[in-house]
């Protein structure tokens, strides 16, 4: 119970510090008391790896990508995440807005997806998870 009240004190105290954003930014269909907003946005690419040195193979496959999206309109930085203990490997492409994103996936997306996609999948041995999510920086 101790452990449940901490988790749901660390998300009520988490939500309080999420700035509030105009009814518009507001997610269609969002649930909660005052619903998600939408500031920033990112595409998550998740697959394993299983070592350091296939990680620092899949980095240089990854920086190779990021030039491909890094002067696009609303491109707003990118973030990797190794788990050294699981192997799994994310890379995060942020987005100014839903719109950046929304431009991402119907014109950017597919080609990038055809081109690199079977080539992390071959390094990798596994298939590529693809997401998108609302972005925020918690301070």
């Amino acid at each position: 119970i101790k452990m449940l009240f901490r988790v749901f004190s660390a998300s009520r105290s988490l939500a309080q510090r999420v700035p509030s954003l105009p009814k518009s930014h507001v997610a269609a269909g969002a649930r909660g008391l005052c619903g998600v907003t939408i500031d920033k946005t990112c595409r998550v690419y998740s697959c394993k790896v299983k070592d350091d040195s296939q990680a620092h193979q899949l980095d240089l496959l990854m920086d190779e990508f990021i030039e491909n999206v890094e002067n696009l309109e609303g491109y707003a930085g990118a973030a990797r995440l190794v788990c050294k203990s699981e192997w799994d490997y994310k890379l995060i492409i942020k987005f100014m807005d839903l719109d950046s994103l929304k431009d991402f996936m119907a014109n950017t997306h597919p080609d990038l997806t055809h081109h690199f996609n079977p080539r992390i999948e071959q390094l990798v041995g596994n298939k590529v998870h693809e997401q998108n999510f609302v972005y925020d920086d918690i301070e």
